[in-house]
């Protein structure tokens, strides 16, 4: 339960952040970037998705891939693609703790996805947060 309110936190605040941008404000949505088939999918958008975690008995870690989506048949969705990226990685930075409970790790990684077969760009920024610690109730 905990992996999916850091989830939606991050999403809430994407949501709201970037309407207060003067950029359009792309679909923020829980889940994995589509394939370059699959058209349907309104662009830009911004997926969010847990990747991978590791926690002991003090406090738990977790990384966060949020992809992102462009379209253009131009070098011009690159560059939406990387300002969008950019957007995204500053507001978080700058916020760094969400809902009063989720702390993010100064560190993050970025990369474009090396398959750019048609109009789609993709890009993915990967965060790594703390998550709350859970306290032992039970002593035995």
């Amino acid at each position: 339960m905990t992996i999916t309110l850091l989830l939606m936190a991050i999403q809430k605040f994407l949501q709201k952040e970037l309407a207060d941008d003067t950029q359009p404000v792309p679909p923020v949505l829980l889940g994995y970037l589509l394939p370059d088939t699959i058209i349907d999918l309104v662009y830009p958008v911004i997926m969010i998705r847990p990747a991978e975690g590791e926690g002991d008995s003090g406090q738990g870690k977790i990384k966060i891939k949020i992809q992102f989506g462009t379209h253009s048949e131009e070098e011009t969705g690159l560059i939406m693609l990387l300002n969008l990226m950019e957007r995204v990685r500053i507001l978080l930075l700058r916020q760094r703790v969400l809902e009063q409970r989720f702390s993010l790790d100064a560190s993050w990684t970025w990369k474009l996805d090396e398959e750019h077969l048609s109009a789609v760009w993709r890009g993915e920024l990967t965060t790594t947060w703390a998550l709350p610690q859970i306290r032992q109730e039970v002593v035995l």
